[in-house]
């Protein structure tokens, strides 16, 4: 439980200083944009590509490309059952939207990876991002339209860091050398994700007042839903039904059934704060769920994990 422990204490670290630069007016709220372009169009496809033309070789799509499929399942599956949990929480259908969101997918960009990274190294990173790859697919069609009321557009899906996995894949897969200097410069901007994303998330929850983000009790029961009931859940249904997949291959079940816990044991992401803001909608809904689960994923995450011997 350590190792777990220590790798989420590092991360909320950088939460903690990120919310009080911005409380103690060292930096403004209108900084975040400056870090999540930084994010956005530096150092997530940085991670990205640099995870994926290491990693993905011929090789490995032979290996593991269940866990494409087996995520793409575990997607589906959520954002059916959540779909029905929003309604049990708010007669509104905005407000059922945030909820459906935030139980369907958790902050597995950058926290989920920054984390996975920090427990499992490089190759533990390659199997998180080939799993978490068909959120992609949900985040910027489904999901981007039902926090803002907008209609589905394929363009949204090219953004740098899925461009980036894409170049990765390409080197990867094809064995293309490139100049060192290439890597070098992916692997320095890599390094970044995780300090900048954590900072990131600090600062956009500073601009909330904190009273009215801890006292939502329906924030505390979807925080519950989130953080344990979820993880638990399917990392239950995971293992018992372990003994018959496991057949077909051990190693492979076990990547799929980390790859999942660890998943959906993360907190509530930012997307419930950052796409409402485009179109000026109500955020402090997703404001509220971000900022308790994150601090109660501090505790749940390495309970969690270390229930199902992820270290």
């Amino acid at each position: 439980m350590y190792t777990v422990f220590s790798q989420v204490f590092t991360l909320f670290a950088f939460i903690a200083v990120g919310y009080a630069l911005a409380k103690f007016g060292i930096v403004k709220s209108e900084h975040s944009k400056i870090l999540s372009s930084l994010l956005v169009f530096v150092f997530l496809p940085c991670n990205g590509y640099s995870t994926f033309s290491g990693q993905f070789t011929a090789e490995y799509v032979k290996d593991k490309y269940v866990l494409l499929i087996s995520g793409t399942v575990l997607l589906l599956l959520l954002a059916f059952g959540m779909h029905a949990v929003g309604k049990l929480f708010s007669k509104d259908k905005y407000e059922q939207g945030v909820y459906e969101y935030s139980l369907t997918l958790a902050n597995y960009g950058y926290f989920g990876f920054a984390m996975t990274e920090g427990l499992l190294g490089s190759a533990g990173l390659m199997d998180f991002m080939m799993f978490t790859f068909p959120a992609v697919f949900y985040i910027y069609t489904y999901a981007y339209c039902m926090l803002t009321k907008s209609k589905v557009s394929l363009k949204r899906l090219l953004n740098p860091p899925m461009i980036a996995f894409f170049v990765g894949g390409a080197v990867g897969i094809t064995g293309i050398q490139l100049p060192s200097v290439v890597d070098s410069i992916a692997a320095m901007g890599s390094s970044c994700m995780g300090p900048v994303s954590m900072l990131l998330t600090g600062i956009v929850m500073s601009d909330f007042k904190l009273a009215s983000l801890l006292t939502s009790k329906r924030s505390y029961a979807l925080s519950v839903l989130r953080l344990i009931v979820i993880p638990i859940t399917v990392g239950g249904i995971l293992m018992a039904s372990g003994a018959a997949l496991s057949l077909l291959d051990n190693a492979v079940f076990h990547s799929v059934f980390v790859c999942a816990v660890l998943l959906v044991s993360m907190p509530c992401g930012l997307n419930t704060i950052v796409f409402p803001r485009l179109v000026d909608e109500n955020c402090e809904i997703g404001a509220s769920l971000a900022f308790v689960s994150n601090i109660l994923a501090c505790i749940t995450i390495p309970l969690v994990l270390t229930l199902f011997g992820i270290s």
